[in-house]
């Protein structure tokens, strides 16, 4: 459905360096980074906002980059989601429809449409002045969705709500996504927001797309440092010359002395709560390695206090070395 090949764009001293990858046709697609990865410029490149300075951008088999933004089929939510706060809420999701001169009938029809599949439709005669940011966020994709987009664009589109809002619009959004079939990329940075929602994921750093596929792919054989990092994958050493993942949740702790002839000597130097689980910080010789464990089984540990470590051949991940030095490279 849309294929990015070796698009680059330069903004200032920052660059989107030869991005490629497709997004299949229906698939919930996540590009994810930290700020200043480039997620949004990218979404912006192919939303038409900035004229890509080299490669291409496909849509539905049609190339798009040399194309106006509204020719290029896209519905677009920008982060902040610029409604037009002196419209009603109904106006305000029939404005694609305006432009492209739909019958009256056929704006109404889509405007309830819409507004009983977000529910919105109590909002409709409502200024947009003075919604919460869930019900601003909603009448945002209804204006998305109106005319009927083949490629929908979310930029950051739970950012700015509180986390019970933030669960519900993301459960709503694949939910939104499965009934009616478009195509969606959605910029994040927030892991648990990805997993919420992704088929498959993007991973850009530095204005670099560093690996996609799906987000359990990824946590199986991630293809960088960076990527066990981002994904909170585990702790990285260098062995012999190989930076090797230790995988935090794969790693057994056992009261000391009684993890037999494999058992490590280790010494707790922090425990940190989480919500079901624990990450301890664990001493190994010139090592601090992270588990990961049960929040129950947490308790029972003290800082400073000696344990046994039982670390699995499949808990030990060597990176590809290509892939090392790819990262390097300027």
């Amino acid at each position: 459905m849309i294929r990015i090949e070796g698009l680059t764009f330069r903004v200032g001293a920052f660059a989107l360096r030869d991005i490629t990858f497709d997004v299949a046709r229906g698939e919930y697609f996540v590009l994810l980074g930290k700020p200043g990865s480039g997620k949004t410029l990218l979404l912006e490149c192919i939303a038409g906002l900035h004229r890509i300075g080299a490669g291409s951008i496909r849509i539905d088999d049609r190339r798009v980059d040399p194309l106006e933004p509204g020719a290029r089929g896209i519905g677009y939510v920008p982060q902040d989601y610029a409604l037009f706060s002196r419209l009603r809420v109904r106006d305000n999701i029939a404005f694609s429809l305006r432009v492209r001169r739909r019958r009256r009938s056929e704006r109404i029809a889509r405007v309830a449409e819409l507004a009983d599949l977000l529910g919105i439709a109590h909002l409709l005669d409502r200024s947009v002045d003075g919604l919460s940011g869930g019900e601003r966020q909603r009448v945002a994709l209804a204006r998305a969705l109106a005319a009927g987009p083949n490629v929908l664009l979310l930029d950051e589109p739970v950012s700015a709500l509180d986390l019970e809002t933030r669960d519900r619009i993301l459960l709503d959004l694949r939910a939104i996504q499965r009934d009616t079939g478009t195509t969606t990329l959605h910029v994040c940075h927030d892991l648990d927001e990805m997993r919420a929602v992704a088929d498959r994921v993007a991973i850009l750093d530095g204005g670099r797309l560093l690996q996609a596929g799906s987000p359990e792919d990824i946590r199986l054989a991630p293809a960088t440092p960076a990527i066990a990092r981002l994904f909170r994958l585990g702790t990285i050493v260098l062995r012999d010359g190989v930076e090797t993942l230790i995988r935090s949740d794969a790693i057994e702790i056992l009261p000391a002395g009684e993890a037999g002839p494999a058992g490590l000597a280790a010494v707790v130097t922090r425990i940190l709560p989480r919500d079901s689980t624990a990450w301890v910080d664990l001493r190994l010789g010139d090592d601090v390695v992270r588990a990961e464990v049960p929040r129950g089984e947490a308790q029972r540990l003290t800082p400073g206090g000696s344990v046994s470590v039982r670390i699995p051949p499949e808990a030990v991940y060597p990176f590809p070395r290509v892939a090392v030095r790819a990262t390097l490279l300027p």
